[in-house]
This record gives C-alpha cells, sequence and structure tokens, in this order.
C-alpha cells in the first residue's frame, strides 16, 4: 500500500489511473471520515471557505480524473499547489437551481442536465460557484474519456410533440374524463400538465 505522500503525488502528477481507494485514503487523511458513505460514493466535507465537498465514487476500482483533481486539492491545508487546468468549457448555458438544504443547514446547487452532481456552500452565490467549477472538471474528463457532453436544455429544440405510453387503463381513463369534460384527449392532457 503506498503512503499518503506518494498517492498525492501520484495525483498530482496525473488524474487518470488513481485507485479509488488511494483516493478513498487520501481524503481520509486531509478531510478525515465521510460525511456520507456505504453506497458507491464517499462525500468529504472540507475546511475551505464555502465548506465544497469532495465527492468520490468507485467506477470499477478507479476514480474519475475530476475527482482526483479534487481531492489533490486536499495538500494545501499543508501548502501544496492547487493543480491548474486546460481551457475551461463553457458551462454558463446549463440549467441551474440553488436552494436550501434544512438536513445540510446550506445551500445546494443542482444542474438539471447532470442530475448526479451537487454543491453545497453557506450562500447560494458560493453553491453556484462550487458547482460550475466542478462542471467544468467534470465535462472536462468527459472530453478526455470521449463521452458525449449532455447539451443544454436552453440550446435544443423541441418538436412540441413527444410519445407517451400510460398503459390500457389509463389510457381509457384519461379518454373517459376528455370525454365527460368536452375535449380530445390531447386538449385534456396539455391542460392537466399545464396545471401540474
Amino acid at each position: 500500500m503506498a503512503s499518503i505522500d506518494k498517492v498525492v503525488a501520484a495525483m498530482r502528477t496525473s488524474q487518470q489511473n488513481i485507485a479509488c481507494n488511494d483516493l478513498y485514503r487520501a481524503c481520509e487523511h486531509y478531510f478525515g471520515k465521510p460525511r456520507q458513505a456505504g453506497s458507491s460514493h464517499a462525500v468529504f466535507k472540507t475546511p475551505w471557505a464555502g465548506d465544497p465537498r469532495v465527492n468520490i465514487q468507485n467506477d470499477k476500482g478507479k476514480a474519475k480524473a475530476y475527482q482526483v483533481r479534487a481531492g489533490a486539492q486536499g495538500d494545501r491545508q499543508e501548502g501544496g499547489h492547487v493543480m491548474q487546468t486546460d481551457p475551461r468549457p463553457e458551462i454558463t448555458h446549463y440549467t441551474y437551481r440553488v436552494t436550501w438544504s434544512a438536513e445540510d443547514r446550506e445551500f445546494v446547487a443542482t444542474c438539471a442536465e447532470f442530475p448526479s452532481l451537487s454543491w453545497l456552500a453557506s450562500s447560494q452565490i458560493e453553491a453556484l460557484q462550487g458547482l460550475q467549477d466542478l462542471l467544468r472538471e467534470v465535462i472536462e474528463d468527459m472530453q478526455e474519456q470521449g463521452e458525449a457532453v449532455p447539451q443544454p436544455f436552453a440550446e435544443r429544440s423541441y418538436s412540441g410533440k413527444f410519445n407517451l405510453r400510460v398503459g390500457e387503463s389509463l389510457h381509457r381513463e384519461l379518454a373517459i374524463q376528455a370525454a365527460e369534460d368536452g375535449m380530445s384527449l390531447n386538449q385534456y392532457v396539455l391542460r392537466k400538465l399545464r396545471a401540474a
């Protein structure tokens, strides 16, 4: 088993091919026990302004590059450096929401196009900025791996039509309710969707 210093040195050199267990040990060394663990994710609370989280996930024994970059920043409390990244991808067109989390007693920022990502902070602005920084790293990692990056909802085109399978009994029930209201099934469902 490699020492923490060797693990962090490897993380600084390359964010690829870092064992998830090594990243976990390094995060635990710098941040203490994870705030959340036991599932496929481990979430570590950090001591920095805005109280960002480091979220790691075991991906077939390896850690994702953006997770390694986040974890490698743990050494900065020891006077280490923060890794620099290449020019940043455009992330301003994505769909963001910042809400108060009563459970965490902080603001949580989320992105509709990346539902597995979130960022907690003591202010709305810090939560949004933290999530946007994380999103840039995730997109960079996806591009490096040749993965498709989700297109922002704002840039997608929509036809105004979609097909929905509802099952025979619900279809019958909706048709009856539409007829009782003197509407076509399409008009009835559209009215219900708008009211939701």
